[in-house]
């Protein structure tokens, strides 16, 4: 099974906030975010990935090719799309680099990517979130109801301090807690090849339209993973998350997973 892994978006909060480099090359522990991810993958057993890059798609692939260490690379072009394969060392990983464009909106890199995806189930993640979700607990959901869409759902953490009142007095306050009555899309899911024949265009965002379509024709479920999820928007993100990971607390580590 493949995973793919949206990576060509200008992420222009992360970015103008902090290096100007492309979101997906953002270090925790000195370690690309994109690569990260990659890893949680593979724990799972998932050795085949698809990234679709665009925007500096060749700062993205040379920080690969550094942190991957291939020794093998190979150019292929398919339906006018180029994609460089990087096979790791001890090549139990392959990493597809597919070229989607600069501009190209993420329902679109979805659409141009399908030709490489050999039209069977695959994972799907965003370049900006970590999380511990059980992957094979979530694919075993996914079997389970048949539809061609799920999605890891996860509790969002509250942006503010939370007050407890009785009357004018304060009486409790939490410093940004989870929202356990709410659910937000982590990033993360799992879609059968049919679910991209609801991205009609380029110029679709997969989270508007076409998840739209998917809820109208009830093909989207939500698997709700109580564990831990962080995104990485903005800086403040990013600073927290490295904070986690020099404390030795980085949840999305599965070795350090009691």
């Amino acid at each position: 099974m493949k995973a793919v892994i949206l990576a060509g978006g200008k992420g222009r909060r992360m970015c103008a906030e902090s290096t100007n480099m492309p979101k997906p090359l953002v270090a925790i522990g000195g370690i690309p975010i994109i690569c990260h991810i990659i890893h949680y993958f593979q724990v799972y057993g998932i050795d085949e990935i698809v990234i679709a890059v665009g925007y500096q798609s060749k700062q993205v692939v040379a920080a690969l090719q550094e942190y991957l260490e291939p020794i093998a690379k190979t150019v292929q072009i398919v339906k006018s799309a180029q994609s460089i394969s990087l096979c790791s060392q001890n090549a139990s990983l392959c990493v597809q680099l597919v070229d989607t464009g600069p501009d190209t909106r993420t329902g679109g890199r979805l659409r141009r990517i399908r030709p490489f995806l050999d039209e069977q189930p695959f994972f799907l993640a965003w370049c900006d979130g970590l999380s511990d979700l059980q992957l094979d607990r979530m694919m075993d959901f996914h079997k389970s109801h048949g539809r061609l869409a799920t999605v890891a759902a996860v509790h969002p953490k509250s942006r503010f301090g939370i007050m407890e009142l009785t009357g004018a007095e304060v009486t409790g306050f939490q410093e940004k807690p989870r929202m356990t009555d709410r659910w937000v899309n982590s990033g993360y899911a799992i879609l059968e090849p049919e679910a991209l024949n609801y991205i009609h265009s380029d110029d679709e965002q997969w989270e508007a339209e076409p998840i739209n379509r998917l809820i109208t024709d009830h093909q989207l479920m939500a698997w709700q993973h109580e564990g831990e999820w962080q995104c990485m928007d903005t800086v403040g993100d990013w600073e927290y998350l490295k904070k986690l990971w020099n404390s030795g607390s980085a949840f999305w580590i599965p070795e350090l997973q009691s």
